[in-house]
């Protein structure tokens, strides 16, 4: 009967507010308040490709993340997506590899209402991400375990600090071609 019960939790749509789940409150981070600076170009060879966007989104979204960082989305295909996090003091971007080609194609979950794919503050190092993340070689279809994916940005890295699995992915994609 235990296991039932718990089977139903690990189960249940709410999953993504379990028990022990990270909270942005233990991963704060002083928020900056001055002016944002312009876009790197030479900082990374996917920032000059993607410049008229993160550019939109550095004016009109402003420090978002981790304390003086700015999370911009490019979309590259149905489903998918490549984040820059920039440092609005600096201008420089990064391409966190988790980010790089990311799907929000998990398969059979159901988010609560109240859940976005994305979460993160402007006061937090905290990210909280629905889907799953790319891996393997550029150009190859491949993805990693569905599911909710809590990282860390610190010294400029994120840091995979929790995984639930949800959705009807629960393993890697296998290496050797694209994913079906």
């Amino acid at each position: 009967m235990f296991c039932l019960a718990l089977c139903a939790f690990v189960e249940s749509p709410s999953v993504a507010h379990e028990v022990g789940a990270p909270s942005f409150e233990s991963y704060p981070a002083v928020v900056w308040r001055g002016k944002v600076a312009p876009l790197n170009l030479r900082s990374h060879s996917l920032a000059r490709k993607f410049r008229t966007v993160i550019r939109e989104q550095l004016q009109t979204e402003g420090v978002n993340f981790a304390g003086h960082y700015t999370l911009a989305s490019v979309g590259c295909g149905t489903g998918c997506s490549i984040t820059a996090v920039v440092d609005a003091r600096t201008g420089q971007a990064f391409f966190p590899n988790q980010l790089n080609g990311w799907t929000g194609i998990v398969g059979d979950y159901d988010p609560p209402e109240d859940e976005d794919p994305w979460t993160y503050r402007a006061g937090s190092r905290l990210l909280k991400a629905i889907g799953r993340p790319h891996i393997g070689k550029l150009g190859e279809e491949r993805y990693g375990p569905s599911g909710i994916y809590f990282y860390e940005w610190k010294n400029n890295r994120l840091r995979q600090v929790k995984f639930t699995h949800v959705g009807s992915y629960p393993e890697a994609d296998p290496s050797g071609g694209p994913a079906e």
